[in-house]
């Protein structure tokens, strides 16, 4: 898994540019075809960032679940001062240092790792549509124009969010619709991810802009964030890192969630 993080870190996926964004999406293109997923790269993107679909069809299974990440990174500003070379994984002190290692490669390939061992061990993968944006940073168009209809045609219930972030070491987990009783299954979930030790949020994680997922979330639908990020991630600034054990954890963490998928009944 790290030495696939390695290399997507190398490739920077920033706004305008066309090769690398290209080879950007290959490599999660290729892993993922790897699973079994089925791609189209969608949407007539200005800055050269199209939004990769993924789809994976267990028809042994009525199980659903919609996924969010993104493959682009921030620009570097020139104002940021970073101690190590913001397209090289650098590890110092228990930390991975790099541009996107947070927001959100890490993650990203985390979660891909996190299927390919699920196949090879032979655990069941629910029905799955996994909407992979290119423009989460520059809050463009083309996702808002891509994403509503395959929502809609794919019609699961939850949807999960592209991280989440902790309260100092403690998990949490955010959740969608508003409401004042805490839904049960949030408990089950809780026990099944992080042994009941996480804390609730009921809200969405935040965004700088208009989420073009959170938005399109149909009435009726469960949102979930959780993930390795914390306090101390610094997204969008110098010296961007993410703990090392909690991003092998998230693996463990994912894998688990997929299979509570399975059995949940919600």
């Amino acid at each position: 898994m790290i030495n696939t993080l390695k290399k997507f870190i190398t490739i920077k996926t920033i706004a305008n540019n066309r090769e690398a964004n290209l080879e950007g999406i290959n490599l999660v293109k290729g892993l993922l075809e790897k699973i079994g997923f089925t791609i189209s790269i969608e949407g007539d993107s200005p800055y050269n960032q199209p939004v990769i679909i993924a789809k994976y069809i267990n028809v042994n299974s009525s199980k659903k679940v919609t996924l969010y990440n993104h493959y682009d990174v921030e620009k570097i500003n020139k104002k940021e001062k970073w101690k190590t070379d913001p397209f090289v994984l650098t590890e110092i002190e228990g930390r991975y240092y790099a541009r996107g290692i947070a927001d959100n490669k890490g993650i990203l390939i985390c979660r891909i790792f996190a299927f390919l061992e699920m196949k090879e061990k032979g655990f069941e993968i629910p029905n799955i549509l996994w909407i992979i944006q290119g423009e989460e940073e520059v809050a463009g168009k083309t996702p808002f124009e891509v994403i509503p209809k395959h929502i809609a045609e794919f019609g699961s219930k939850i949807y999960v969010e592209e991280t989440g972030v902790g309260k100092g070491e403690i998990p949490v987990i955010f959740y969608l619709p508003v409401t004042k009783k805490q839904p049960s299954y949030l408990t089950e979930l809780n026990n099944v991810i992080y042994n009941g030790d996480a804390i609730f949020d009921n809200r969405s994680l935040n965004k700088f802009t208009k989420c073009p997922f959170v938005s399109n979330i149909p009435e009726g639908g469960i949102y979930i964030g959780f993930g390795p990020n914390d306090g101390k991630c610094n997204i969008h600034r110098e010296n961007e890192s993410l703990d090392t054990i909690k991003l092998e954890k998230h693996k463990e963490v994912f894998t688990q969630f997929i299979q509570w998928i399975n059995k949940a009944e919600i």
